[in-house]
């Protein structure tokens, strides 16, 4: 009888259809043997010796379509293994720990995306991180379930290519976006190797140059914010009252959405700002006009500290900057004609034609500061005191009676 190689796929068949009254081996020769239980399981064993133990390594179950020669070529490579000085079981558990390490460190962009929103959230604007979640949840759909280890350049190109030219500024945001998260997930250990998302030296060089336009939010001119503020006011709501205070205020829709009463100090006529809800990240206070106190002591509820001057009048959660925004359009202000932001235009270009104000304290008026670190460093003030009139003028201009048989006409740039 032959010394390997002693089993046939027919014999095999034959055993396993007839099996043994007990748990017998059948061997095929160098330490192969197809085990078969007496119910019929049969699975192929390779047997061997090292370091004077004797070992059984499993090649896999006849059931699961391990074949007789694919148990043979498994064993081969065992045989292979052993002769380098590898104990082939000791391989097999290393290479589970290591699948399983991988798996452990494979993470989805959609999953990725997820935690590092959730992460960079608390330091965000509410209207961002909703920008943040549309844009990834929208436009970068086909990315969600891939690991992203496996995430490369043609993959970013399918998601970012199709808005570059079509709506450029979306493209960039996504890309940004992008780079972002992919970042994340290599100093998490879930990728490695270059940023496929990363523009300087790379994405530049595939995608088209364009010249970048700027753009300007949709404003009124100042002249003709009375009149939008007669219609604002004959709305009842926390939201129309949001964009009120908003207006009067020349705050983000963001630091007016999240205002809390803490913030407000009344008998100092101020409106605190803490420095994580700006922009700019500092602190900025914002005096307060008989028009906004008189807002504010109308508004209902307790006034507690921790609540929030206005709320969204379902959910009675922070207001939504895109809600304010369809208030506009329900006040029949087109896309076009007017935005949150474009409020805030009108009031700076106020402060410029009709108070000839110093551009210094006008930008300081919006929270900018457009100083150099020098200036920074040793100039404390925020003109505060400075701002306290052009904002009371700009709430009484607010106030003119814009109705057809008034006879107050606004005035024209003085200077």
């Amino acid at each position: 009888m032959r010394s390997i190689n002693r089993l046939t796929a027919a014999s095999v068949r034959q055993i396993i259809n007839n099996p043994p009254h007990r748990t017998k081996y059948y061997a095929d020769g160098a330490n192969l043997f197809l085990q078969v239980s007496a119910t019929g399981a049969a699975s192929w064993i390779l047997r061997y010796q090292l370091h004077g133990r004797v070992r059984d390594l499993g090649l896999g179950s006849v059931r699961d379509g391990v074949t007789l020669n694919v148990a043979r070529e498994r064993a081969a490579e065992a045989r292979r293994l052993k002769s380098a000085g590898i104990d082939p079981l000791n391989d097999r558990v290393n290479a589970r720990a290591v699948a399983r390490r991988e798996a452990e460190h494979r993470v989805t962009f959609g999953d990725a995306a997820a935690r590092y929103i959730e992460l960079r959230k608390p330091e965000w604007s509410l209207s961002n991180h909703v920008a943040w979640e549309s844009s990834v949840r929208i436009h970068a759909a086909p990315l969600a379930r891939m690991d992203v280890s496996e995430i490369d350049t043609p993959d970013i190109l399918r998601v970012v290519e199709p808005l570059w030219l079509a709506k450029h500024a979306t493209g960039v945001a996504l890309r940004q976006r992008l780079e972002a998260i992919l970042d994340w997930s290599k100093s998490h250990g879930y990728r490695s190797g270059d940023n496929p998302a990363r523009f300087d030296a790379h994405l530049e060089n595939l995608l088209p140059k364009l010249k970048e336009r700027t753009t300007h939010r949709a404003a009124l001119d100042w002249r003709d914010m009375p009149a939008f503020m007669t219609k604002l006011r004959g709305v009842s709501g926390d939201v129309a009252r949001c964009v009120e205070f908003a207006v009067l205020s020349g705050a983000r829709s963001g630091e007016a959405t999240g205002a809390v009463w803490s913030e407000i100090d009344v008998p100092n006529r101020t409106w605190r700002i803490p420095a994580e809800r700006t922009k700019q990240k500092r602190e900025h206070w914002v005096p307060l006009s008989d028009q906004a106190l008189r807002l504010l002591e109308a508004l209902p509820g307790e006034h507690r500290p921790e609540d929030r001057l206005f709320n969204s009048e379902r959910t009675r959660t922070q207001i939504a900057g895109t809600v304010l925004r369809d208030l506009l359009r329900k006040l029949g202000y087109a896309r076009e004609q007017l935005s949150m932001h474009g409020a805030r235009s009108s009031l700076r270009t106020f402060f410029t034609e009709s108070l000839a104000l110093p551009s210094d304290i006008a930008e300081s008026a919006l929270g900018h500061d457009k100083r150099d670190g020098v200036r920074k460093a040793y100039e404390r003030t925020r003109h505060y005191a400075a701002r306290i009139e052009p904002t009371q003028a700009w709430a009484n201009h607010l106030d003119l009676d814009t109705s057809p048989d008034s006879n107050v006409v606004p005035l024209r740039a003085s200077r």
